[in-house]
């Protein structure tokens, strides 16, 4: 079953998500070790805006673990959900001055994090929780969505790639190249439901 997140699910989301972005936990966060850094990931999924809120977040459910996560939303909306994270990555870097980077378009609903946990992997659940998600932005009436994926991680691309995203541009996130993938939402949408 694929969901809507809950605030209560944020101990269960926090490793899935450091699995997918790595230290990037660290630039979100303002702070240089995962003790640190997975508190901090905890509050900003049980938050009600920010950009790894639970509310923007769903959920894959097995036996009443969550095994998978897709965090997304719109990138029009980051001025307003960044504004509690650049808070905390201010006072705990001691600079007023910190900042995020870009990491999409605009106009985009922006795919943050896709994220399976590893006794999972490879039966089709990051298919579900990306064909979820798209039928989940349709239903919002989003345009298109967007996501980054790693040079170095093939087998990912591979399955945006299957789903429907194509290639648009590089995007660099703390001066790594990743490929900006893109998918019109006026596209086939998979009929994965959302409960």
């Amino acid at each position: 079953m694929i969901r809507l997140a809950k605030k209560e699910d944020a101990k269960q989301i926090v490793p899935l998500i450091v699995q997918a972005i790595e230290e990037i936990a660290f630039m979100l966060t303002g702070t240089s070790s995962y003790d640190e850094a997975l508190p901090i990931l905890e509050y900003y999924i049980r938050s009600e805006k920010n950009r790894l809120s639970y509310q923007n977040c769903l959920v894959k459910v097995h036996e009443d673990q969550i095994i998978g996560v897709i965090i997304a939303y719109n990138c029009t909306e980051l001025s307003v959900l960044d504004r509690e994270m650049l808070e905390i990555i201010s006072r705990n870097l001691n600079s007023e001055n910190a900042t995020v980077d870009k990491e999409a378009d605009e106009e985009d609903f922006y795919i943050d994090t896709v994220s399976v946990h590893p006794n999972f992997q490879g039966l089709g659940i990051g298919t579900e929780l990306l064909t979820g998600l798209l039928s989940h932005a349709k239903e919002m009436g989003v345009n298109r969505v967007s996501l980054n994926v790693d040079q170095n991680k093939p087998a990912a691309r591979r399955l945006y790639e299957k789903v429907g995203f194509t290639y648009e541009k590089v995007q660099y996130i703390m001066g790594h190249p990743y490929d900006y993938l893109v998918f019109p939402i006026h596209k086939k949408i998979f009929a994965t439901e959302v409960v």
